[in-house]
C-alpha cells in the first residue's frame, strides 16, 4: 500500500507540476506548449485503451 501512496504522489505531483507550467505563459513558448499538450493527449488515449482492457478482461 505505501508503494501505491508514493507512485501516485509522485505522478500527482509531476501532473501538478506540467499544469502550472501549461498555465503560465510565461514560463514556456506556443510551440513547446502545443507539443506538450500533443503527448498528454497521446499518453491519456493509450491509458485509456489499456484501462478499457483491462476491465474487459476481468469480465
Amino acid at each position: 500500500m505505501l508503494r501505491n501512496f508514493t507512485k501516485g504522489l509522485v505522478i500527482g505531483g509531476l501532473i501538478g507540476a506540467s499544469v502550472s507550467v501549461l498555465t503560465n505563459p510565461e514560463v514556456i513558448d506556443p510551440r513547446m506548449r502545443r507539443k506538450m499538450m500533443k503527448s498528454g493527449r497521446k499518453i491519456l488515449h493509450r491509458s485509456n485503451n489499456v484501462f478499457g482492457e483491462m476491465i474487459q478482461l476481468f469480465r
